[in-house]
């Protein structure tokens, strides 16, 4: 019951944030045993569906959802004015059998190759224009919903419901989504990002700038190298800081290598290159980089920031304002988010970043 409390107290905590529904739709999907789940969002005039909130998936799943398969969705209701009312548990299975679904382009499609059979809803808010309900995803390994499960997301469901009402009246025009290329290009410091190979795949606004200068660093058959060869390899060690020198010496830039999970706002890419010429009078922005590369969120990157400078767990929780349990559940989306599997590697990740980009905001 104790769990329950802090799951719940969690999804009141920062009603006005983007991040509003993150904490809660990890805890439900780790008591419902999901290893996937997303808060979806329709809008009930051009039946259009994106995922304001997901996890377990990254990015580039999301992206897909909105954009390709959404308009097959099976598990939505022909007429959205009559679907189910806001707490109502919705469990596909009951009236699309397994059987019948996999004959689905939806499944085949989408849910396949994330390993996902049954699904599972909670419908919070339904109005004349939109709805939002959250939905799991689980295989067939772990199967249908049960009576037990269900009546575990009818307990939670009118704290659900109410949350979704308050956020309704609090943010009534929100747009949902990211958009990961202007988050990037709003990024004082240049990041460069790389394939498997080491190729460049993809670079921001301030990359392009110090690329054009053409002092510090080049691009050379796709590969980033230092303007001038005494400063050894920018890929030696992916964490750690490297100096990038001018011809007397002196020190001109720094840049740090990160390695990138491959499943967030990213999509394919496997390291970024963050560069930083020393004389740059732009303000510093950690937890930005940290929202751009990874898709952090403000208060995501903010646990990740206090922790690196030293907090534990129990005192960021207190000094932002949440429960420890919740802290810990925003802790492991941002785990998935990073690709890290531990707190140490966490603060490791943001202490070479900041040996980057500078202090702190």
């Amino acid at each position: 019951m104790d769990a329950d409390n802090r799951l719940v107290g969690a999804l009141f905590e920062n009603l006005t944030e983007t991040d509003w529904a993150n904490a809660f739709l990890a805890g439900v999907c780790e008591a419902t045993r999901s290893p996937a789940g997303a808060v979806l969002q329709v809008d009930v005039a051009s039946r259009k569906q994106t995922l304001p909130a997901y996890f377990g998936q990254g990015h580039a799943m999301a992206v897909a959802f909105e954009q390709e398969h959404a308009i097959r969705n099976p598990w939505r209701p022909v007429d959205e004015s009559k679907g189910p009312p806001p707490g109502s548990v919705v469990v596909p299975d009951d009236f699309l059998p397994l059987s019948s679904l996999r004959r689905t382009e939806f499944w085949a499609d989408f849910l396949r190759p994330m390993r996902v059979d049954h699904g599972g809803g909670l419908i919070g808010f339904r109005s004349q224009e939109r709805v939002v309900s959250l939905t799991l995803l689980r295989s067939a390994h772990a199967g249908p919903y049960d009576a037990q499960e269900r009546a575990w997301l009818r307990r939670v469901a009118p704290h659900w419901v109410n949350a979704c009402n308050l956020r309704n009246r609090l943010v009534p025009d929100e747009s949902y989504g990211s958009d990961a290329t202007r988050a990037l290009d709003a990024l004082g410091t240049a990041a460069f990002f790389f394939d498997e190979r080491g190729r460049c795949t993809r670079r921001n606004a301030a990359a392009d700038l110090l690329l054009s200068q053409g002092d510090l660093v080049r691009l050379r058959g796709g590969h980033l190298v230092a303007a001038h060869p005494d400063s050894g390899a920018l890929f030696a060690s992916t964490g750690a800081t490297t100096a990038l020198r001018r011809r007397d010496g002196s020190v001109a830039g720094h840049a740090a290598a990160h390695r990138l999970p491959g499943h967030g706002a990213l999509g394919s890419a496997r390291t970024v290159v963050f560069v930083e010429p020393v004389e740059a009078t732009r303000p510093r922005a950690l937890r930005q980089a940290l929202a751009a590369v990874y898709g952090l969120t403000p208060r995501e990157a903010e646990l990740a920031v206090r922790l690196a400078d030293g907090d534990d767990l129990p005192r960021a929780a207190g000094q932002m304002g949440i429960a420890p349990g919740a802290a810990r559940t925003r802790l492991k989306v941002v785990f998935g988010k990073t690709g890290v599997r531990h707190q140490g590697g966490l603060v490791a990740l943001v202490k070479s970043l900041r040996a980057v980009l500078g202090p702190a905001e």
